[in-house]
């Protein structure tokens, strides 16, 4: 819009802008806005397990996966994927396309590359109807991705990355630093008491190889179970795990793409694992008075600072609470004891369990980490979801906040492990992404009866401006040649006398909606509305003093 040809200016809408760089106050913290519902099933399309993913170059549109039942009571499933186009106020469903001998599919993980692509990651398997009730009732058939260029309503035909029955636990991690000299690369690593094995695309996901010149799949470390990626802003690839009912979790990174891998170092010793710490029904581990199986995996992130994270679910304090270790210079170095810290020292949980938890940074640098609590409530133990987060690159997690509305009870619609009534599932991770000053949450939940996915997007700041009354000027005449004329305001025509300071501060309202238009990014909007402030605050001093 040209300052000089415009027609209409809102001037409620403009000060109120300027005002959340001036008079507007700015709260920092957890705020959610509203639990929503993400997926609607029948009893048989129990969902647990999930991801998410904000996609970059438009965060209201993510992508949400799981794990989508077709049988509950034989642990028969596919994976499920829902996506959003309006910051997850409405969420729709979109199908993955499964290859010939494909029956099942499962852990699924997502991933934005900057470019607006997405990536599933899903490990396809053969169902074993003969085995119902055995751990042989699946069959692992290697590992695939898709992707989706449209954010997620459609999907492209899976690419196989390898065919090992071995393959299971996944993760995918894209580099969406421009600065990164590895920009656009996208990561996946799995291991499920196996080798460790990697996976790269260097074009969008167009082919795939593993590290230096070996096909995907190529083994980075002989035993590993269940990595987790992350990328720092100079490309680093952080790749780190616990081995099931270890007391160690092990860290590899790569500083050149993945083309090389440093050698394995443990940087947490000290662990109490859940299993081993805790009771076991059909080989697996479950707190008292729960039946769903609960294991220790580790989550990790890294900031814009290069500031390292993992965290795990600990029972060295008798239940299960959250701890982390944290590294500052992009992980050469650990801070603080070796067997790590309390994330929420000051927060007295009783017998209620902390698990599963999930850390990622906002753009930021605000360090948010999200995890299920299992407690009773009016004499049921029900799980709900907290969100605790940094302002200190880690150092500490001052505030934190229950991001569910009502808790749930993991009763409800459960499916049967492998077809044992007395093993529940309710995933062993849940959904946490983070965009700019935001973080998304997408979790299992059961509040309708059945197992169905609900979420939220929590803001970490809240701005709060002064009532401003509404206040649209029409020109009529003249006014922005500076030479008077005639406005309407409020259905009445006001004369403008020649050199009037109105002239002046309309005039650099008019500039800023101008730049903010033909500009783009939240920058340019800043700088036009800090200008209009200037002119306010020069014309305020001037009739002040006059």
């Amino acid at each position: 819009m040209d300052k000089h040809t415009f027609a209409k200016i809102d001037v409620r809408h403009l000060t109120a802008l300027t005002n959340r760089y001036g008079l507007c106050s700015v709260q920092t913290g957890l705020f959610p806005t509203g639990n929503k519902r993400a997926t609607t099933s029948t009893p048989m399309q129990s969902r647990s397990e999930s991801a998410i993913a904000i996609n970059p170059k438009n965060g209201n549109n993510m992508i949400g996966v799981s794990k989508k039942f077709i049988d509950p009571a034989i642990y028969k499933f596919i994976i499920g994927v829902t996506y959003t186009f309006d910051a997850g106020s409405t969420w729709h469903e979109s199908q993955l396309p499964l290859k010939q001998g494909w029956d099942v599919m499962t852990d699924p993980a997502v991933a934005f590359d900057n470019f607006g692509n997405a990536f599933i990651v899903g490990e396809p398997i053969r169902f074993n109807a003969d085995k119902v009730g055995t751990s042989g009732d699946l069959t692992g058939l290697g590992m695939a991705v898709y992707k989706s260029t449209d954010g997620g309503v459609t999907w492209g035909q899976p690419t196989q990355l390898t065919t090992d029955t071995s393959d299971d636990k996944q993760w995918v991690v894209c580099d969406n630093d421009p600065s990164s000299p590895y920009y656009g690369n996208v990561y996946v690593a799995w291991a499920a008491s196996s080798p460790l094995r990697f996976a790269r695309s260097t074009d969008h996901g167009a082919t795939w190889k593993g590290k230096g010149s070996d096909q995907p799949g190529s083994s980075l470390v002989s035993f590993a179970f269940a990595p987790e990626l992350s990328v720092s802003s100079d490309g680093t690839l952080h790749i780190l795990w616990h081995d099931d009912g270890s007391n160690t979790i092990r860290y590899l990174r790569s500083t050149d793409g993945g083309n090389t891998f440093s050698s394995v170092s443990a940087v947490v010793s000290g662990v109490f694992s859940l299993r081993g710490h805790l009771p076991q029904t059909g080989g697996w581990p479950h707190f008292d008075y729960g039946k769903f199986r609960v294991i220790t995996l580790v989550t990790d992130c890294t900031t814009s600072s290069d500031v390292l994270i993992v965290a795990w679910a600990d029972m060295r304090d008798g239940r299960s609470r959250i701890y982390y270790r944290r590294s500052l210079d992009n992980g050469l170095t650990w801070e603080g004891p070796a067997s790590g810290s309390i994330l929420l020292p000051n927060v007295t949980y009783g017998d209620m369990h902390c698990f599963h938890p999930q850390v990622i940074a906002t753009g930021t640098g605000v360090i948010g980490c999200a995890f299920y609590v299992f407690g009773q409530e009016f004499n049921r133990w029900v799980i709900r979801v907290q969100l605790a987060a940094s302002w200190d690159d880690g150092e500490t997690f001052s505030q934190f906040i229950t991001v569910t509305e009502q808790s749930w009870d993991p009763l409800v619609n459960a499916p049967f492990v492998h077809g044992d009534p007395n093993v529940h599932f309710i995933g062993e991770y849940f959904g946490l992404d983070a965009g700019d000053e935001e973080f998304a949450l997408l979790w299992t939940d059961t509040r309708t009866g059945v197992q169905e996915l609900f979420s939220d997007v929590v803001q970490t700041k809240r701005i709060k401006c002064p009532r401003l009354p509404l206040l649209v000027a029409e020109i009529l005449v003249g006014v922005i040649n500076d030479a008077g004329g005639f406005i309407i305001v409020g259905g009445k025509i006001k004369p403008i006398p020649p050199h009037s300071p109105f002239v002046r501060v309309l005039a650099a309202l008019a500039e800023a909606e101008s730049e903010a238009i033909e500009g783009t990014g939240r920058e340019v909007t800043i700088a036009a509305l800090r200008q209009v402030q200037a002119v306010v605050e020069k014309e305020i001093a001037r009739l002040t003093n006059g």
